[in-house]
């Protein structure tokens, strides 16, 4: 093969190469449809790993309100106990007292 044949191109109408068109033509398709293939699947795996994520946080979240709802139910059903006696349960947070050491 000469470099005259390359430049012009008659390499590519020699016998084995026209022979074997189609099968050039059905790798370059399945080639594609690997890498379009491939590209959906790193998507894909971006779309879990931000759900997932997404549900760690609305379980953190949840865990928290339920805890808060907890402890308004016992505070309340504390106070519906306390009633009677006349004790009453004061609804305003606590405030740190500071000691100052002399």
């Amino acid at each position: 093969m000469k470099i005259r044949e390359i430049i012009q191109g008659k390499f590519l109408l020699k016998g084995w190469l026209t022979s074997n068109l189609l099968l050039f033509v059905l790798v370059a398709f399945l080639c594609i449809i690997y890498i379009s293939n491939r590209y959906n699947i790193e998507i894909t795996v971006k779309d879990i790993e931000t759900c997932s994520h997404e549900i760690k946080m609305l379980t953190v979240e949840h865990t928290k309100l339920r805890t808060e709802y907890q402890n308004s139910i016992m505070m309340h059903k504390l106070a519906e106990k306390l009633q009677p006696l006349g004790v009453d349960i004061s609804r305003e947070p606590i405030k740190e007292v500071i000691f100052i050491a002399e």
